[in-house]
């Protein structure tokens, strides 16, 4: 399989760190041997609060989940109010640990009381779309706090509501003022909402470059949106050419952070794909997997696997049935194919 281009970048640069490592520990070695008589080699400081938080961001984006979880525990508890937040996004994603709005608003909170404005932001989110209204009414107020505190993460939750006009006077441009602002900033989420509306439109005029260079770089830092999206683009091949390579590796991405379009439409490549390794097993894996959830794609391959006998026992009846509920939930494909074969 062709590695893609963002997969041998950053292979490449991780090759460059682990050289420069080197060299640096060498050099080490060297001025300590050359400045001390002793035989004894100083013990390594233990890695400060902030390092820990680090090395968790780096295991996050690489997919390392448990290694990013134990991480930002241990840089939580030595009082690292970033890595607080990284455990309430954690639990919010479901990604290592069972999915639990209750825990995910539980460290955000220990966050957001240590002053740091970005936490404020995350649990002034998590409140208005999860709490009471009282709760709405507080986490409104902790967001706009945070935008005063220049917070990129308080400008790209503002923007959001500002966006979707239920607790806030919907104003468009005003959300898109901030939105631009926090992917400056470089925060991810504003990168990946920003990306998907310049691909479909809302909100701005499209623009296929702009939505792939913003969707390429949520991607490339774990956003499981963007890497969803992004897949799409090289599997339909708007904006770029069409490679089902890239689209699965992308797919495949947003899968392992529980994305269930990604999960489905990596299972449609694993199914038809004519450039990549098909395996209908682990499709059909995946396509129960996201029907379940209620993701309509999958529930209408799934159906036409049942169908078909394909990765699974033949059995028309229940096929027949999953894509008439499927065709009724308004899933264009299913209706042509019940029409097509007079089902």
């Amino acid at each position: 399989m062709r590695f893609p281009y963002f997969f041998v970048v950053r292979t490449h640069a991780l090759l460059g760190i682990k050289l420069c490592t080197a060299l640096l520990c060498l050099l080490a070695l060297h001025t300590a041997h050359a400045n001390t008589t002793e035989t004894e080699w100083a013990e390594p400081a233990p890695p400060t609060a902030a390092q820990l938080f680090e090395q968790g961001q780096v295991a996050l984006v690489g997919g390392l989940f448990e290694d990013s979880l134990n991480l930002f525990r241990k840089a939580a508890t030595a009082g690292n109010s970033a890595a607080m937040s990284a455990l309430g996004d954690l639990y919010q994603q479901g990604l290592a640990v069972a999915r639990s709005d209750r825990d995910a608003l539980a460290w955000y909170r220990r966050a957001a009381a240590t002053g740091d404005a970005d936490a404020q932001a995350r649990l002034g989110l998590a409140l208005v779309r999860h709490g009471s209204p009282a709760d709405q009414k507080s986490g409104l107020a902790l967001i706009r706090q945070s935008v005063a505190a220049h917070s990129a993460h308080g400008q790209y939750a503002l923007g959001t509501l500002l966006l979707q006009g239920t607790v806030v006077a919907k104003d468009e441009d005003a959300a898109i003022s901030l939105l631009s602002a926090a992917a400056n900033r470089g925060e991810l989420a504003a990168q990946s909402l920003l990306g998907q509306m310049y691909l479909d439109g809302h909100a701005v005029q499209k623009h296929g470059d702009m939505a792939f260079e913003l969707l390429s770089e949520a991607a490339r830092q774990g956003d499981a949106e963007a890497q969803y999206r992004l897949g799409t683009l090289f599997a339909e091949g708007w904006v770029v050419e069409r490679d089902e390579h890239e689209a699965a590796y992308w797919y495949e991405r947003a899968a392992e952070r529980g994305n269930l379009e990604g999960q489905a439409r990596l299972a449609v490549l694993l199914l038809q794909g004519e450039k990549v390794h098909r395996d209908p097993l682990r499709a059909i894996e995946l396509l129960r997997h996201a029907a379940t959830q209620g993701i309509a794609l999958a529930q209408f391959h799934l159906g036409l696997c049942m169908l078909e006998g394909r990765g699974v026992p033949q059995d028309p009846a229940q096929g027949q049935s999953l894509l008439r509920q499927v065709a009724k939930s308004g899933l264009p494909e299913a209706t042509l194919y019940l029409k097509e074969h007079s089902l």
